[in-house]
């Protein structure tokens, strides 16, 4: 059986130590400690985009719930809308 792992596991550990970063920036604003420069803030912030990115764009490593449900963001968008024609097509019955 395929062990199931969760895509978003990165981006919430990088966007944990991003934070810890800026919170020990801001409290120790007038020290070395919070010298820490504009553009590793920036790199951190880039990188934990890119983790997001790739975890919506790449959900595959998670099994899906039953057979044959869409996997990712963008199979549940398109469900959703194949649903919503199919209750409008269903609306038009005069009867």
């Amino acid at each position: 059986m395929e062990q199931r792992r969760d895509p978003w596991a990165p981006f919430r550990i990088w966007t944990a130590l991003t934070i810890g970063v800026y919170a020990v920036r801001a409290t120790f604003a007038a020290t070395w400690v919070g010298a820490i420069p504009g553009w590793v803030l920036l790199l951190l912030l880039l990188v934990g985009l890119a983790l997001a990115a790739w975890a919506l764009l790449f959900p595959g490593r998670i099994l899906p719930w039953r057979e044959g449900e869409p996997m990712g963001w963008w199979g549940r968008f398109l469900a959703d809308r194949r649903l919503g024609r199919r209750r409008r097509g269903a609306g038009d019955d005069p009867r």
